[in-house]
């Protein structure tokens, strides 16, 4: 179903993304491929789907991320967690395979696989080792999905990158990881970095954007033609004009209407539900950034119609009354845009999604 607001799992849910679809799985030949999009754009479906048509060829691990969003920083702990529950959800049989490795306990009725955290902690290079014994054994790939891989980044006392790059130059796995905050992946990984461990690496990248006009109409007409109504130009072209082409928010507009059988209360709703997750999302994106607070906020109100790096100087030292450094400023608006908040597009700032405008806009002469 098209509106359904879960991620999807069957091709047939998702609506124009083939050609992304037959890049991801080209994608899985690579040591490392990168998925990237802004929020809501479709990055677990596609993941989701991928996984469901290869699941008879592939092994899969599927590490979710999204929950970490919230978190100023993530423990070793919170990474082998996750592990641990990726493992728990393979076969018996295949879960006896990992046996022998330091660190990991399988118990028995019902064969559950625990990783120790601790003293004895499983390491992380040991459980790839094993990872591509199983690979080459059972002559299917190991494929390692990381969900909203920039999460990664606040790994506090370990350095991921460092079994990462060793499993990129010898093992026989295959690592694909998300990103929403696209910039945030790249400084994650340090591709540039001569002092990153993963320098030099050749990554494959598949980019999934939102929905044009067209894709973003046709799209609501399809999912309305799922449950047999007809819904006028007229409210789709509406729908577009308010919400843009994020999937995400086209989605949870038509699940609205499904319930309401009303265009306006369905936007409405919308753009509440919207407003109030971008919201929310921003101050997570404030954790550990608090010092910066005001002059964030700021930014996105000054930039919610598109401005330039001039207007955001002039307006923040006219506010606080002092002279703010250019470095700051360039800083500033960087970390919103590798945040995917703002976009940079020639030389204007603006949210890289209209809801975003909308979450922030207001009148600065108050």
């Amino acid at each position: 179903m098209l509106f359904d607001p879960k991620p999807k799992e069957r091709r047939e849910d998702l609506f124009d993304r083939d050609d992304e679809l037959s890049k991801l799985r080209l994608g899985l030949n690579y040591p490392i491929t990168l998925l990237l999009g802004i929020r809501r754009s479709g990055k677990s479906s596609l993941i989701k789907v991928l996984m469901n048509e290869e699941k008879n060829n592939d092994i899969w691990l599927y590490i979710d991320l999204r929950k970490y969003e919230g978190h100023a920083y993530l423990t070793y702990r919170h990474l082998i967690s996750e592990f641990e529950r990726a493992l728990n959800t393979w076969p018996e049989w295949l879960k006896k395979l990992l046996h022998g490795i330091r660190g990991i306990s399988i118990s028995s009725p019902g064969i559950e696989v625990r990783l120790s955290w601790g003293k004895n902690r499983v390491e992380l290079a040991d459980l790839f080792d094993k990872l591509s014994e199983i690979s080459e054994r059972e002559s299917k790939r190991v494929i390692i999905v990381f969900d909203e891989s920039q999460e990664l980044r606040k790994l506090k006392g370990y350095n991921i990158l460092y079994p990462l790059a060793y499993a990129y130059d010898n093992l026989k796995l295959h690592f694909l990881l998300t990103g929403s905050q696209i910039g945030m992946v790249y400084r994650f990984l340090r591709l540039n970095d001569p002092d990153s461990p993963l320098f030099g690496r050749a990554m494959y990248e598949v980019f999934i954007k939102p929905f044009t006009r067209e894709q973003a109409i046709e799209f609501l007409k399809a999912g309305f033609r799922e449950v047999g109504l007809s819904v006028s130009n007229e409210y789709l072209e509406d729908a577009y004009n308010n919400l843009g082409g994020i999937p995400g928010w086209l989605t949870f507009y038509g699940f609205n209407y499904l319930q309401s059988g009303n265009h306006y209360e369905s936007i409405r709703r919308t753009l509440e539900y919207a407003i109030d997750l971008i919201k929310q999302e921003f101050e997570n994106f404030l954790k550990n950034r608090e010092e910066a607070r005001e002059r964030y906020y700021t930014l996105m109100m000054i930039c919610s119609h598109g401005c330039r790096w001039s207007d955001a100087k002039r307006y923040l030292e006219a506010k606080e009354g002092v002279r703010i450094d250019d470095k700051k400023i360039t800083e500033l608006l960087q970390n919103l845009v590798d945040s995917s908040f703002l976009m940079k597009e020639n030389d204007i700032y603006k949210p890289s999604d209209p809801l975003i405008a909308k979450a922030f806009e207001t009148d600065l002469t108050k």
